[in-house]
């Protein structure tokens, strides 16, 4: 044997021993608890096998062996950096007369003999508990104490057949959610066979002592519904024509059948009259999404002037409840042009420039931009200086409305299409010197909005903050053409500041008093009269703080009982969470997890103190100013 290959095996063997070691860790931690034990085995194995990850490297062997063998005298150490050495015969005499034997035994000994040791430990331990849980009843979780030996008990869950949901078991349950309707059954110790109803119970069962199962309801939803043809209302010129209809639909479980609605009113004055079909019926054959689609001949509806016809998309799905509703989407109204409705001619005001558009504009651009500084470092210097150039583009198309708005306001003018398109960097439409007077004012800190000021001051003054954001939206469009996109955003946001300062300078506030009303109370005063008129009693509203106090009451007498009957406890606390669930459902969530570890008999403290953190409902934040009074 060489030494190459005696090296070989000597650290095959190491390494072998160290995998055998870590798994036996694991696999003592994992049998000891059956949840966190895995978890706890993994860091153990991995943390083992990094301690011991020298035996995987060849250098680091040859250095142990070293250490354990002086009569070695390096020849290995020699070897392995100088394989072709002309005293390669005498290093390798000196290897071969070196025995490694029993260094290597210790060594595969402390490796192997310790986890195998833990591991026969927790085998030992785990066993006499393995056959109690397979050969003893299960634990009774009704009325038995937490922690003691429980009763089999299972429930299967089969939800109706429309759903196409595969039944389902659960395994000593507390509770059972499930889709309204299904078939529940509990075999066991304690057996039943009930329907999930519509509203939160808590099923009481009889068996070798009560026990409380809360029943939580799913409803199943109605299709959801969108219309997309015609996409809005519509004033038809005539009667006569075609009309296509479209719309989609969506089901969790799957629809049935689809169809659209029509109800045509005809009339005027208080004589209406009014008739209803449906239209376009389609098969959904339970898949989860249907589209509809129909082209409606208005001249076979018989339509005169002034009738309105409605349409709606409608979808059901297979739910075969009686008061099963379908799913709806909007009504969309087709009205038929009168005769007579353009005698008259109705002018309104035209409203003032949508800044808005441009706020939101602006936003979008600082977010694309905030995140391409974020993304330079993994980016090319080209799709960097791509995406800038992009952003750029956006903010001078911007910068082009923001300046036509301007220049409507200073002249008075509607500007050209072809002016805002093309307009250049820096320049405005015709009013150019006015537009440079205006944008210079943006710079005076102090800029009075005086009528007595005359000229073009006082428009100027009043236009500030736009002509603010049109100089910011410039600065932040020469940064990005440079790709300087960090250096932009303070531009691009005194822009944005800016529009939504204009945007609350729009508001208009009415000045004036209103006309005041006399009224002579002792003229009125018990003046009514109650013929005809019986006003009914009035029934109080439930107080939301009383349904709080009382839920605190029972949760806290509940934990009183926990103390001397465990059991009735834990059926006190399951009536709350029932009582809990609609009202309460946060509340309810946090208190199932507490009983389910009551009822496993662990230590439920951490448990029942979220819930009581839930039961006093989520901790409010706020803002608070600082008080003016005092500094």
């Amino acid at each position: 044997m060489t030494t190459t290959q005696r090296v070989t095996g000597i650290r095959l063997a190491l390494s072998a021993a160290a995998v055998i070691g870590a798994a036996a860790v694991f696999f003592a931690l994992a049998t000891l608890h059956a949840r966190y034990g895995v978890v706890a085995g993994s860091v153990a194995a991995l943390a083992l096998l990094w301690h011991w990850r020298g035996v995987f490297s060849r250098r680091r062997v040859i250095l142990w062996m070293e250490e354990r063998l002086p009569e070695l005298r390096y020849a290995l150490v020699a070897l392995s950096e100088q394989p072709e050495t002309r005293f390669r015969d005498i290093l390798e005499a000196r290897v071969r007369a070196a025995s490694a034997r029993r260094a290597v035994t210790v060594a595969l000994v402390r490796l192997v003999a310790v986890p195998i040791a833990l591991l026969i430990v927790a085998q030992i331990i785990t066993r006499p508990l393995l056959a109690r849980t397979l050969l003893s009843p299960r634990a009774n979780a009704g009325g038995a104490s937490p922690g003691a030996p429980s009763q089999a008990f299972m429930a299967i869950v089969t939800p109706p057949n429309y759903s196409r949901i595969a039944a389902d078991t659960i395994d000593n349950p507390t509770s059972v959610s499930a889709l309204v309707g299904s078939d529940l059954r509990f075999v066991g110790a304690w057996s039943a066979q009930v329907t999930m109803p519509r509203r939160p119970i808590a099923l009481r069962l009889s068996g070798p002592t009560e026990r409380l199962v809360a029943l939580e309801p799913r409803a199943d939803s109605a299709p959801n519904v969108v219309i997309e043809l015609p996409a809005r209302d519509t004033v038809l010129p005539s009667g006569t024509g075609s009309l296509t209809l479209a719309a989609s639909a969506r089901d969790d479980f799957g629809i049935a059948t689809g169809w659209f609605e029509m109800i045509v009113s005809s009339g005027d004055g208080e004589r209406f009259t009014a008739r209803s079909t449906a239209i376009g019926r389609t098969s959904g054959g339970g898949a989860q999404h249907l589209r509809l689609a129909v082209t409606l001949r208005l001249d076979t509806l018989g339509l005169k002037p002034g009738d309105v016809v409605h349409l709606r998309a409608v979808a059901r799905d297979a739910n075969p409840a009686r008061d099963a509703e379908p799913g709806s989407s909007e009504t969309r109204t087709l009205r038929v042009f009168r005769r007579g409705e353009g005698d008259s001619l109705a002018v309104e005001a035209a409203p003032p420039p949508d800044v808005g558009r441009s706020e939101l504009s602006q936003r979008m651009l600082i977010n694309m931009t905030e995140k391409l500084v974020s993304d330079m470092r993994r980016l090319s210097r080209s799709d960097a200086s791509r995406e800038a150039s992009n952003i750029a583009r956006e903010q001078a198309r911007l910068r082009r409305r923001v300046g036509a708005i301007i220049f409507t306001r200073l002249t008075g003018d509607e500007p050209e299409p072809d002016d805002t398109a093309g307009m250049d960097v820096d320049t405005l439409p015709p009013g150019e010197a006015l537009l440079r007077a205006a944008s210079a004012a943006t710079n005076q800190p102090d800029l009075q909005h005086s009528e007595e000021a005359g000229g073009d001051g006082t428009v100027i003054g009043i236009n500030a903050p736009l002509l603010e954001a049109f100089n910011a939206m410039w600065e932040a469009e020469r940064r990005l053409g440079v790709v300087e996109p960090r250096q932009a955003l303070p531009h691009m946001r005194a822009a944005l500041a800016a529009i939504q300062r204009a945007r609350a300078a729009e508001r208009l506030y009415l000045r004036g008093r209103p006309p005041k009303i006399v009224i002579d109370l002792a003229r009125i005063r018990l003046s009514g009269k109650r013929d005809a008129i019986d006003p009914g009693e009035r029934s109080p509203r439930a107080s939301a703080i009383a349904a709080i106090r009382e839920r605190r009451t029972r949760f806290y007498a509940a934990l009183d009982r926990l103390l001397a009957e465990p059991g009735a406890g834990i059926d006190s606390l399951t009536l709350l969470r029932v009582d809990a669930l609609t009202s309460a459902p946060t509340f309810a969530a946090s208190l199932g997890v507490a009983i389910d570890v009551l009822r496993s008999g662990r230590d439920a403290t951490a448990a029942l103190l979220a819930a009581r953190r839930a039961l006093s409902g989520a901790p409010t934040s706020g803002s608070y100013t600082r008080w003016s009074g005092f500094e």
